[in-house]
């Protein structure tokens, strides 16, 4: 397979683009759908997000298709600025709307 590198900018106004729930339903791009949450961690949950990875790992080493009604490529999470801040990375091939809201899986 050829891969040929591209870049999407996603435009200051998106008024003109299709509309989803969340916001505007951009384009596919070679890299599939995705999105990054960058957020404040309330005090004292740190531990409580580290928890959920490793039951979440661990759920995957069981069964590594458990994602797969998500089409899910990657997930990446971050604990970072001493846990006072949580980054979360997804690439997936189902459109937001249905990656977001469990009804529609």
């Amino acid at each position: 397979m050829d891969i040929t590198p591209q870049a999407v900018v996603i435009p200051k106004e998106t008024g003109q683009l299709e509309q989803g729930k969340y916001g505007p339903i951009f384009p596919k791009t070679p890299a599939c759908y995705g999105f990054t949450i960058i957020a404040d961690v309330k005090p004292g949950r740190a531990e409580a997000i580290r928890n959920y990875g490793s039951t979440l790992a661990k759920a995957l080493e069981g069964d590594p298709y458990l994602l797969a009604p998500l089409k899910l490529h990657y997930l990446r999470w971050v604990l970072f600025d001493d846990d006072r801040r949580f980054m979360y990375q997804g690439i997936f091939d189902t459109d937001f709307d249905k990656y977001t809201e469990p009804e529609a899986r």
